[in-house]
């Protein structure tokens, strides 16, 4: 599944991740949630490092992008998929 956001395509595959995990669900989803929290803050990292001085840009965009997907895949009722 491909989701279009500011006018870019994402997506990122998670079978991968639970393949790479075998019968650890759980390794398979924090694998597949790192991946997409990665690419989602890719472009905000490049946007931002050297520019805001005395800011560790990676750990502020990385946790904050994390809690945002959170609360989008919360906000799609039980178990709706996000996609950067």
């Amino acid at each position: 599944m491909t989701t279009r956001i500011f006018g870019r395509s994402w997506s990122v595959n998670p079978v991968p991740f639970y393949v790479a995990a075998g019968e650890n669900a759980w390794a398979g989803v924090k694998g597949h949630l790192n991946a997409v929290t990665e690419r989602a803050v890719a472009p905000i990292i490049a946007k931002y490092t050297g520019v805001l001085a005395a800011a560790d840009i990676e750990e502020i965009a990385y946790s904050t992008t994390f809690q945002i997907m959170q609360s989008l895949r919360l906000d799609s009722g039980p178990s709706g998929p996000v996609h950067p």
